[in-house]
């Protein structure tokens, strides 16, 4: 039970996460990609397999961080067109 008052938000937002698996509802993990990406370019660090520094490797850096922020918004938009409009893009 100690493991829950630690970091409770977190523990929020995995279960929303498991949720939005799910009942299908990708928008959720397009949010979370997006906040990835504004987190490293606060941070100066981003994450694919190892831990990517912006003053080490900036074109890399850049390259990841883009990326969470495309799949990001890939996901909310593609959601949002399907459950909204019946669109479906991919």
């Amino acid at each position: 039970m100690q493991y829950l008052k630690s970091h409770p938000f977190s523990w929020i937002i995995f279960l929303c996460l498991l949720l939005a698996t799910w009942f299908q509802v990708y928008s959720i993990w397009g949010l979370l990609f997006m906040w990835w990406a504004v987190s490293s370019f606060m941070t100066g660090q981003a994450f694919l397999i190892e831990t990517i520094d912006s003053q080490e490797n900036p074109p890399l850096f850049y390259a990841i961080t883009i990326m969470w922020f495309a799949f990001g918004l890939l996901y909310v938009v593609q959601d949002l067109a399907w459950r909204l409009f019946g669109i479906y893009i991919g």
